[in-house]
């Protein structure tokens, strides 16, 4: 009896079951598909298929991980029984895929159809974007993979080690975990990074972060070692924060300053300021010199010396909301901010003291006048992105119109709620997501200023983000 009902259920599966999902009986066979890469110029997808009646559409959809929505591609071609079709996939061209760091990875699909009405689409396919121009040393866990080209072992595992203390610090003092796992890869050379990064980079730029991706890039050698941990933690807590404070809403909420602030604090494992920025912070306070904190809410100023001064005083004003009033409240303002909350309602609602009042208290710790600020203060204008984010990590990022050749729309593009009218980007489209710290983020842009020359290093901070 067990045996007639197990073959009973078989073929009720079977039954089940179109005919489009077996193989054996669709007209349509594949004969190969490829993917050839040639980071940083291209990658190129190829399919050979046939049918017992000529394929008339032939439609290729690309996917990465950390993204919602795919990208649609309908290659040329002549329809016939017996047809390949190519698509090259440009990192320099947004119209034709757009860049993509090393370490991106995804998968890809060909939809095919024939004049008969026959459908065939093909699995999943994985691909990762590598950088075959460099020969990789590796070094990785869980949560982390560092990969570097110059230097020994002791200099990979340098970094891999801070990198993973700036992670730890952020999990379990602050709260932010469940962060998807992060790829640093380390530049020696100035030309091989800058031909790595997308077109239009800013010549200053010495890092930049894809959130989305979970990919940092940094420019330093081992000869720059010092410079190098800082940097690669200051990153790696901007991908970290921004993980958390995902899509739109929350890019909107977090002030400038707390961001780039927890960042230089993060720098270190005893959370030391950094000397540069001290150099422009200390006169600041015995001058009574320093920046307005609600003027930086939005971006830090474009002049060098006073960018230099927004780093400082940003470390000085989150060192002392987390020294002088505990982890664990500055780990709740990061959730209400993570929810879409105002800067100023935020910080209220934890503190009980909105950017103004907690400035005072904050100069009253560090012996600096109080300011005076007017009882009808102008409110505060809704915030714009200042750190190029156009997709964190899990979002949504916006489809590209169809068109033949370019990317369309999927199906889950399709049913995805649009972006907010606020995230249009400011920049040239060609630049995807990335993180740079200095001015204006945008959500498909980085635009910022850069401050760090130490020797024989282009800066980390820039007007790149």
């Amino acid at each position: 009896m067990r045996l007639r009902i197990f073959l009973f259920g078989a073929v009720i599966a079977l039954a089940l079951v179109s005919p489009s999902a077996l193989g054996a009986q669709s007209p349509i066979v594949v004969k190969s598909q490829t993917l050839d890469m040639n980071f940083p110029r291209a990658m190129r997808f190829t399919i050979q298929a046939e049918s017992s009646a000529p394929l008339q559409e032939l439609r290729l959809t690309v996917w990465q991980h950390g993204v919602a929505l795919g990208s649609r591609f309908t290659p040329p071609f002549t329809p016939a029984k017996n047809v390949r079709a190519t698509f090259e996939w440009d990192f320099q061209s947004f119209s034709s895929g757009g860049y993509l760091p090393p370490g991106t990875r995804g998968e890809y699909t060909w939809h095919l159809v024939d004049a008969a009405g026959n459908v065939l689409d093909t699995p999943r396919t994985s691909y990762i974007v590598s950088d075959p121009t460099q020969k990789w040393s590796v070094l990785s866990n869980d949560d982390l993979r560092v990969s570097w080209y110059v230097g020994d072992a002791a200099f990979g595992a340098a970094v891999f080690e801070r990198a993973i203390l700036a992670r730890e610090f952020l999990a379990k003092d602050l709260g932010i975990e469940n962060v998807d796992a992060l790829q640093v890869f380390i530049y020696a050379d100035k030309q091989d990074f800058f031909e790595s990064l997308p077109p239009f980079s800013a010549e200053w730029t010495g890092g930049r972060t894809f959130p989305e991706y979970g990919v940092i890039m940094i420019n330093f050698a081992p000869d720059n070692l010092d410079w190098g941990l800082r940097a690669t933690s200051h990153e790696l807590s901007h991908a970290i924060l921004h993980a958390k404070i995902r899509g739109t809403i929350g890019e909107l909420s977090i002030p400038h300053w707390l961001d780039e602030g927890l960042a230089v604090y993060n720098e270190t494992n005893d959370h030391a300021p950094d000397a540069q920025f001290e150099e422009a912070f200390q006169p600041a306070v015995r001058h009574n010199a320093l920046i307005p904190l609600r003027s930086m809410q939005l971006r830090f100023p474009d002049d060098s010396g006073q960018a230099q001064l927004a780093y400082g005083q940003s470390f000085s004003v989150v060192k002392f909301m987390i020294e002088e009033y505990g982890k664990e409240k500055f780990a709740a303002l990061l959730d209400i901010y993570e929810k879409g909350s105002s800067p100023d309602e935020g910080l209220t609602a934890v503190y009980g003291m909105d950017q103004d009042e907690l400035e005072n208290a904050w100069r009253k710790k560090i012996g600096a006048p109080p300011r005076e600020f007017s009882s009808a203060r102008l409110p505060t204008l809704a915030p714009r992105p200042t750190y190029e984010f156009s997709s964190p990590l899990e979002t949504v990022t916006v489809a590209v119109p169809q068109a033949t050749s370019t990317p369309e729309a999927t199906r889950a593009a399709l049913l995805a709620t649009p972006p907010p009218a606020s995230a249009i980007p400011a920049q040239a489209p060609q630049i995807p997501v990335s993180g740079l710290c200095g001015g204006v983020l945008m959500l498909s842009g980085i635009v910022a200023f850069t401050l760090r020359r130490p020797k024989n290093q282009i800066p980390r901070n820039t007007n790149q983000h």
